[in-house]
């Protein structure tokens, strides 16, 4: 009968999808057990080291802590069983979380694209997709929670009037305590109203605001005040400054 083989750390760390100092490590905390080559004494594994030692890289990958795994080898099996059950919880907690991360990392992508298409090209006659904009309290709890999970609830008006006033706003939420200062009304699709991106410095001092407005004079929109919903926060390409930027509207009272 021929001798089983035998794997150097070199095989048996390609095989398990580690490196080869992950393992030196396992072996120092006692969860991989390795055999000596008596001819130069470096580490070889046998088959069933193999299998043994993918089972503890299988924990890993499930984020079970290697403090957790050191008492891995004197389980019993239903031991074992509670272990896999408080995986499986650990696990489908981390799905949902990935699960919600993936639609927020969806929703970013929608807003750049959004943001590439009106910086490509430009403002054009379009109904607000905002439908209401409330005042932004500080003092209320509950914003700190919504704006950092959904930063495009953050909102922002701007009176023709008065473009380098900027009010923050929280857009197309229903907080009982947040006073309204906009709501789209029903003849919205029929008042001239023009979308494009506004660009604002990160400390609000500066905006892109009297620009849009003359722009939609140009294109015969007597402007009342902009609308608008956050985007982004980008580096220009020229000149290297930052800013955010928004996907507003120019509400029109009337063509000019």
């Amino acid at each position: 009968m021929e001798p089983a083989k035998r794997y150097d750390i070199g095989d048996a760390a390609r095989y398990l999808d580690v490196a080869p100092s992950t393992l030196r490590y396992w072996e120092s905390e006692g969860l991989v057990r390795t055999e000596r080559n008596p001819e130069n004494d470096y580490r070889q594994y046998s088959l069933h080291s193999l299998i043994d030692a993918s089972e503890i890289a299988f924990y890993r990958k499930l984020g079970v802590s290697v403090k957790e795994l050191k008492g891995y080898h004197d389980l019993t099996i239903e031991a074992l069983d509670d272990t896999l059950e408080r995986t499986a919880t650990d696990l489908a907690r981390r799905i949902a979380e990935l699960d919600s991360m993936k639609l927020q990392l969806e929703k970013q992508q929608e807003l750049n694209a959004i943001a590439k298409d009106l910086a490509e090209h430009g403002a054009r006659f379009s109904a607000p997709a905002v439908t209401q904009l409330r005042a932004l309290d500080y003092r209320m709890p509950e914003i700190w929670q919504l704006l950092v999970s959904e930063p495009w609830r953050y909102g922002i008006l701007i009176e023709a009037a008065h473009p380098e006033t900027i009010v923050e706003a929280l857009a197309d939420t229903d907080l009982p305590d947040a006073s309204p200062l906009w709501k789209k009304t029903p003849d919205a699709a029929h008042r001239p109203c023009l979308e494009c991106l506004l660009r604002v410095s990160l400390d609000a001092s500066e905006s892109t605001a009297s620009s849009l407005f003359e722009e939609a004079r140009r294109q015969g929109i007597r402007p009342s005040r902009l609308v608008g919903s956050y985007l982004l926060s980008a580096t220009e390409p020229s000149g290297g400054q930052r800013y955010d930027y928004y996907r507003a509207w120019i509400i029109g009272e009337s063509r000019t």
